[in-house]
């Protein structure tokens, strides 16, 4: 009789860690805070306020896109980054916000940035899809949450006395999905 208590415990406590686990991860993703995907520049802008500038504009001709809005000082937990929003050339439509971390860092400071960054993207997205992590030749963690209209991917690299961290919100392309 105590194996089968026990047995029907576990089995209760399994379902309802799936329970929490599914709560805390949303069906979808539009977009990053009040931006959606779609939106033009404009949009964007009047979302964002003044706290959006508009900066020289750089062009992604790989994936087609560009950017000439930037914000700074937004707080992802204890982290503050800065953002870069990127246009499909094709459309002028949002399509792809490239975080980083504000300033310079200090030696390993961005790999517990990233251990943050990560930490509150699971509070806010639930667990990662995808998680990857590597020592060989230098360090290196890769995070990626999917959703059917967003991927969202933290990545850190270590490499001698260089080190880069990136948060990528980006739009998918349905059509090559289906």
């Amino acid at each position: 009789m105590k194996k089968i208590v026990s047995t029907t415990t576990l089995i209760i406590l399994f379902f309802s860690s799936l329970t929490i686990y599914a709560d805390t991860k949303p069906k979808d993703v539009y977009g990053w805070d009040n931006l959606r995907w779609g939106m033009t520049g404009q949009e964007v802008q009047n979302i964002l306020g003044k706290e959006v500038k508009e900066r020289k504009i750089r062009h992604d001709e790989k994936d087609k896109m560009y950017s000439g809005l930037e914000l700074r000082g937004i707080k992802m937990g204890e982290t503050t980054l800065r953002a870069s929003i990127w246009m499909a050339a094709d459309t002028d439509k949002l399509t792809r916000i490239v975080f980083i971390p504000q300033g310079q860092p200090d030696q390993y400071e961005w790999a517990e940035t990233f251990i943050s960054l990560e930490h509150y993207l699971v509070e806010k997205y639930g667990y990662p899809d995808i998680e990857e992590t590597s020592n060989d030749p230098g360090t290196s963690a890769d995070r990626k949450w999917i959703f059917p209209s967003t991927e969202i991917e933290l990545s850190y690299l270590n490499i001698g006395e260089s080190e880069l961290l990136l948060l990528v919100f980006s739009q998918v392309d349905n059509s090559t999905h289906q």
